[in-house]
């Protein structure tokens, strides 16, 4: 069955555009098409459509006040497509706060003989795709649910007593920053590792509860073992630790042991958690026992952060174009020169490992 996609837009051109992007794919089909709040509202209850194109700029409702009222009556997987997203990047922000998968910036132009016609039609088909099929395991349905993990995740700030096992303590140490397209690379990625490789830090761009359920099905899926990350818990091989939704994550040292530290500091580049702050700490306190790599994502969190790793003597990876669904982050840390390895994401892990395997040859 094709994906049903509802347009949700106040400009008929912009519809015109998305419905011929999305009717040149066969396994997707649009639906309907809205031009404002109350007729949108009526034809998802209707169809039932399993993704959403919204804009901002919505007659009869603010784009992101109607973004919020899906998402506390019916949750759904949500794209933002509006103009407004590069004139105000704390749009993406808050509508990724909100619940929506993704942000697009509409483009300037409209033929599709335009080469930046092309890069956008790609990215709206690749993350339509991506939202409806990750939609699934990072929805929480029932906003009792969702309330709970946000208790959890702030209630988890007492240090936990138990220490460590010479065995379990890791080495070296990986971070893993994502944003747009993220949720399945980093699946991809942990995958490929197998349990006895060494600790990992993840930074997602993913509103709270998200990251409960996202680190769930990880567990679920790898070898490893994945959980989100708690206050003060020691790193351990074999184990990945994601920053909980709106927490920032960064990782101290005491003693040759690492730590998880949250912060419920300020968003840095408009990000909480921020791949950044990670990337940072570990520069900091890790050096060059560190691995990091970031993935595919819009905006540049990560990029700075990335450089600070390589420099203060850390191996670092960056997703290649054609295997992300956004290349924005992978591309900025490039041009600062950060990155040391530019991969596919399939090729990732072994390369992760071959390169700790050799670092940890020349340390012996």
């Amino acid at each position: 069955m094709p994906l049903k996609v509802i347009i949700t837009d106040s400009c008929h051109e912009t519809c015109e555009v998305l419905n011929r992007i999305i009717s040149s794919q066969a396994n997707m089909t649009v639906a309907a098409i809205a031009h404002d709040a109350k007729q949108a509202r009526a034809l998802i209850k209707r169809i039932e459509p399993d993704v959403v194109t919204l804009a901002i700029e919505l007659d009869g409702m603010n784009g992101l006040d109607f973004l919020d009222k899906i998402m506390t009556l019916r949750p759904m997987p949500v794209v933002i497509i509006s103009k407004l997203i590069d004139r105000n990047p704390s749009i993406a922000q808050q509508a990724l706060k909100l619940g929506a998968m993704s942000c697009l910036a509409k483009p300037h132009v409209h033929q599709s003989q335009d080469p930046n016609f092309e890069a956008f039609a790609i990215s709206v088909i690749k993350q339509l795709k991506h939202a409806a099929v990750h939609f699934k395991y990072e929805q929480q349905k029932s906003s009792p649910l969702t309330n709970t993990i946000k208790s959890v995740a702030k209630s988890a700030v007492s240090p936990p007593n138990n220490k460590p096992s010479l065995g379990d303590v890791t080495h070296h140490l990986i971070a893993i920053g994502a944003s747009t397209g993220g949720t399945e690379a980093i699946t991809l990625l942990l995958k490929g590792l197998p349990t006895d490789c060494p600790g990992i830090v993840i930074a997602q761009h993913m509103p709270p509860g998200f990251t409960h359920s996202f680190a769930a099905r990880l567990q679920g899926l790898c070898a490893i073992k994945v959980q989100e990350a708690q206050h003060d818990q020691i790193i351990r091989s074999g184990h990945a630790y994601i920053a909980p939704g709106n927490t920032h994550l960064l990782v101290q040292k005491r003693a040759g042991v690492y730590y998880t530290i949250l912060s419920e500091g300020q968003p840095v580049n408009l990000h909480k958690p921020s791949i950044d702050v990670l990337f940072e700490s570990i520069a900091e306190n890790i050096k060059t026992l560190g691995v990091g790599v970031i993935l595919t994502g819009m905006g540049k969190d990560g990029a700075a952060g990335l450089l600070k790793m390589k420099q203060a003597g850390a191996k670092t990876f960056a997703q290649d174009e054609k295997s992300s669904v956004v290349y924005g982050m992978p591309r900025e840390a490039k041009k600062i020169g950060a990155v040391l390895q530019e991969l596919p994401i399939d090729e990732m892990a072994q390369a992760i490992l071959s390169v700790i395997k050799q670092t940890s040859k020349r340390s012996k």
